[in-house]
């Protein structure tokens, strides 16, 4: 959790957006967090907001949301950001310009739209992304990770021992799901042979720091990974995924792998997507990056 210093959540209202709220004030608490900025997108085709309509959002956000972080660190800053113009793109700008870690994103029930809008944020924000559904508890007591004995995996795994050991009283759990060896999830994935994953996996946990964090792996077999993954964590009662990207993309742009990216169209609990330590940084941040013009040309190879 140490990579999560600045947090950024975007709000579609405030009062419409409680839940979000709450749930990021509980992660502010865990006390890694040096800043929490909370933005929200005005409707338009990129011109400034109308003053008042600005003026009075920005007036808004703060009474909404100051009284749910009454009890978070003071060393916690929280600033409020009122944007104009197509929703992805400014928040993918301000993601940038603002070297943000970590997108908290709210999921409320209803029209297909939402859900691509969510997806469409994880897939392209060069930050992880931790997708808070509609009406979950702002606790985890218990952690899933997914995994298939690659590097993105073992990230995932190490910042969920992370947070429960922060968090305290919370069980992590290591899920691999046995399958077709030819799906593979992610790029580096170690082909395991069927009845070798408790040996797979004692090998695969052994160099992971899980800061006295106690895992408990789990065996299941199944074609479609993220069914088995909902499944389980339904059977389980968990409160929270934690699943990695592809991790090294040969493309500038951070990719999900295709079973996050299923996962993230169809749970109900909170799925934080995990952004892998080694990944390249993605083009917007890239493009952003004020080094680039104040060399003078932008040259490409």
């Amino acid at each position: 959790m140490h990579r999560y210093r600045h947090l950024m959540v975007a709000l579609a209202r405030p009062q419409a957006d409680e839940g979000l709220i709450r749930y990021a004030a509980m992660v502010a608490r865990m006390g890694t967090a040096n800043e929490v900025r909370f933005v929200h997108v005005l409707p338009g085709a990129g011109s400034p907001p109308e003053v008042s309509d600005h003026g009075r959002m920005l007036a808004a956000l703060p009474v909404a949301i100051e009284p749910y972080f009454a009890d978070v660190p003071a060393t916690v800053r929280v600033s409020y950001d009122v944007l104009a113009g197509p929703l992805v793109d400014r928040l993918l700008t301000h993601i940038a310009e603002r070297q943000v870690d970590l997108l908290l994103v709210g999921d409320r029930h209803g029209p297909a739209g939402r859900k691509s809008l969510v997806r469409r944020l994880a897939m392209k924000a060069p930050c992880s992304v931790w997708l808070v559904p509609e009406g979950a508890a702002p606790e985890f007591r218990r952690l899933i990770v997914p995994i298939d004995f690659s590097e993105p995996s073992a990230d995932s795994l190490r910042v969920a021992t992370a947070m429960a050991q922060l968090h305290g009283h919370t069980e992590c759990l290591a899920l691999h799901v046995y399958f077709n060896t030819a799906a593979i999830t992610y790029e580096e994935y170690d082909q395991v042979l069927r009845g070798q994953e408790e040996a797979a996996y004692q090998q695969f946990i052994a160099p992971i720091n899980c800061r006295g964090v106690r895992v408990r792996p789990l065996f299941e077999e199944g074609i479609q990974v993220a069914h088995v993954v909902s499944r389980v964590a339904e059977q389980h009662g968990v409160d929270l995924i934690v699943m990695a990207t592809r991790g090294r993309s040969r493309s500038a742009a951070i990719l999900l792998g295709s079973v996050t990216e299923e996962m993230l169209q169809m749970t109900r609990v909170p799925l934080l997507a995990v952004k892998h330590f080694g990944a390249r940084m993605g083009v917007v941040q890239a493009l952003l990056d004020r080094r680039f013009w104040d060399r003078g040309t932008l040259h490409t190879d």
